[in-house]
């Protein structure tokens, strides 16, 4: 038995067969389309151009924000644009609706909505900003597309400026608010901080370095003090020793200038120096005269009249040398300067006394500062951290207030109709093309569907090929087709 196979042939021979089949459901479709096209409802649709405006104030100069990135600019006008307010205010203003617009209405808008984004104009190795947008409206009637198209783009224009104005408003009134509060809070801390320097007057980290130098100041003060007791105490003692050489009436001491005296005048000897003097002067006159010389008698004669008296005085009652030495203007002078002298040293070592107060003191607040410093740590930290805030804050206020009066007076960034929504005169939908392609596309696989069941069912033998397959035996000869007479 041979092979069975499909020719070419054999299909052309089944649409031989079948062909109207294949050709009434064609026709059928295509006078379906046509009546399709003709009483379908038709859309028209209704598109009005947007674009963003540079703003009439610089960005920088009110301290603006970054502009938006375009997906974010994108999403930001799809929200915008198809939200809740926007299209019941439409709904409102081009009674849409009898009553008040349902949320069946409000979905029906936002169904019929669409939004893209032309192709830019010039192709550019820059990154494309989004600055205009195209939106469309479809409805059953091409006025009533129009309409609602262009008060769609009015009402958005108008709801984004007041967006806009509103969020500038309650951002300033929001950064007011914090700014009043974080005023109170650095009024508080500022109390607090006064309060605890006040309690640590001199004790300040601030104030070390003062301290140390009211220190070192101190510490000289009490050196050149200590000198000057030494000196004082020097003349003192040797005031004292003056004084009792007198007493004494010692030889060896000589009484010391008084004060205010002229420095030529020299002072009055003691009665043995007076003789020791007299002793070596006349030594000095023998060894040049001879004893009868006048020099040498006047000489002899001086130093018997001292000796006399250095015995008198020293035979005199301790009273009358009192009394005698009180009456001397040397004496008295040496008194005076005793007095004046341990007044002198009582007043330095009154001011040492001070002065070594006034060092304890400051070295106290030296080594408390330190403590004082930790304690004033937490308060001067919330209180640094709140006036940073405070000054952040101001700025913030500063640039809201003049973002509010930007928006204020629409010189800021600002969306307009640059095309408006021109009357549609060919609908949208049905497409007629598009129509008629799909009937005959369904004609034509419906058709073929047909042709193909109805060869499948029909059993009958149609040429050799079939009688063969059916009856599985050789087939000796075959009649051509015999064509009828004329």
């Amino acid at each position: 038995m041979e092979d069975a196979h499909v020719h070419a042939l054999d299909y052309l021979s089944v649409f031989r067969r079948r062909k109207w089949w294949l050709v009434v459901p064609i026709l059928a479709s295509i006078a379906i389309g046509a009546l399709l096209v003709r009483y379908l409802p038709k859309q028209y649709k209704g598109t009005v151009t947007l674009g963003v405006i540079a703003p009439g104030v610089s960005p920088s100069l009110v301290g603006q924000t970054a502009p938006l990135d375009n997906a974010e600019r994108m999403r930001a006008f799809s929200q915008q644009l198809l939200s809740a307010p926007v299209l019941a205010r439409v709904a409102r203003e081009e009674r849409l609706a009898s009553g008040a617009p349902d949320d069946g209405l409000i979905g029906r808008l936002r169904s019929s909505v669409a939004i893209v984004v032309p192709d830019p104009v010039a192709q550019t190795s820059e990154p494309r900003k989004l600055d205009t947008f195209m939106v469309s409206y479809s409805d059953e009637d091409p006025a009533r597309a129009q309409r609602v198209t262009n008060r769609l783009a009015t009402v958005f224009v108008d709801e984004t400026s007041k967006t806009r104005e509103e969020q500038a408003e309650h951002t300033s009134s929001f950064i007011a608010a914090q700014l009043q509060s974080s005023q109170t809070r650095l009024a508080e801390l500022e109390a607090r901080l006064r309060r605890a320097k006040e309690s640590h007057i001199g004790q300040l980290p601030e104030q070390t370095q003062a301290n140390l130098q009211n220190l070192s100041g101190l510490r000289q003060q009490l050196d050149a003090n200590a000198t000057a007791l030494r000196g004082e105490q020097d003349r003192l003692s040797m005031t004292e020793r003056q004084l009792e050489s007198l007493k004494q009436g010692a030889a060896q001491d000589f009484l010391m200038p008084r004060a205010g005296s002229p420095t030529s005048e020299a002072p009055a000897a003691a009665p043995e120096t007076r003789i020791a003097t007299l002793q070596r002067e006349l030594a000095i006159a023998r060894a040049t005269y001879t004893d009868k010389h006048p020099e040498v008698a006047r000489l002899q004669e001086e130093l018997a009249t001292a000796r006399r008296e250095t015995v008198a005085e020293r035979q005199k009652p301790a009273a009358d040398r009192e009394a005698q030495l009180t009456a001397d203007p040397s004496y008295r002078q040496l008194v005076a300067d005793r007095e004046m002298g341990r007044m002198r040293i009582r007043e330095l070592q009154r001011v040492e006394s001070d002065i070594r107060r006034q060092i304890g003191l400051y070295q106290a607040r030296v080594e408390s500062a330190p403590m004082v410093e930790q304690q004033l740590t937490s308060v001067t930290r919330d209180y640094e951290l709140e006036k940073g805030q405070y000054s952040e804050l101001t700025s913030k206020l500063r640039a809201a207030t003049m973002a509010e009066n930007v928006e204020r007076n629409r010189r800021g960034e600002q969306f307009t109709v640059l095309y408006p929504a021109s009357y549609p005169a060919e609908p949208t939908k049905p497409v007629p093309i598009r129509v008629m392609l799909l009937s005959i596309i369904a004609g034509i696989c419906v058709g073929a569907a047909l042709t193909l069941a109805r060869e499948y069912l029909d059993r009958s033998v149609h040429d050799v090929r079939d009688l063969r397959d059916e009856l599985d035996v050789p087939v000796l000869g075959e009649v051509t087709r015999i064509q009828p007479a004329a």
